[in-house]
């Protein structure tokens, strides 16, 4: 009987093992920062298909609760925000992003983001509220998207996103030929 189950927890694993790229499209990562020692990915990549290019920010995943407390209970949807086709497009949106701190508190814009599962393809476009935030020493801007009753958010520092901006400005200058 132990054999048995041996047998089945192994090929169980070999399965789940094998069917992890067939949920992820081909992507390039431009840049990609780790919050919080690993706690927390955020990263700005290419989805292409065929010769059209798409940029594409994951903004990492998001809590579920109000207004005032979030819960991290969802550790496999990503907040991915569309940046546009070109590299030029994509730095003048996370510029935009980071502006979002510079803001008064309270104040912010409105977005279009895609809530998926692996990568933007799996979901569906929804708005996505971003504004500015303080605390102590700080400037942060909140991502927010609002579901069924809930509200589904996340807090990057200002810091956070001007080192994915300074990140595609290297990656243009190493790269000038890429669109």
């Amino acid at each position: 009987m132990k054999r048995f189950i041996s047998i089945l927890a192994f090929l169980a694993l070999s399965v789940a093992a094998f069917g992890q790229g067939s949920l992820l499209k081909q992507t390039l990562e431009i840049v990609e920062l780790e919050i919080n020692d690993g706690e927390k990915e955020i990263s700005v990549f290419d989805m292409p298909e065929g010769d059209v290019h798409q940029y594409f920010f994951c903004a990492g995943t998001l809590g579920i609760g109000d207004d005032i407390i979030q819960f991290n209970v969802d550790p496999v949807s990503n907040l991915f925000i569309p940046l546009g086709g070109t590299l030029a497009e994509a730095e003048a949106k996370m510029e935009e992003i980071r502006g979002v701190a510079n803001m008064a508190a309270g104040a912010g814009i409105e977005t279009v983001g895609i809530l998926a599962v692996g990568n933007p393809s799996t979901g569906e476009e929804e708005p996505v509220y971003l504004t500015a935030r303080r605390f102590i020493f700080q400037k942060n801007v909140t991502f927010t998207v609002k579901r069924n009753g809930y509200v589904r958010s996340t807090d990057l520092a200002r810091s956070e996103l001007g080192t994915m901006v300074s990140g595609i400005k290297m990656y243009r200058k190493i790269h000038p030929n890429e669109p």
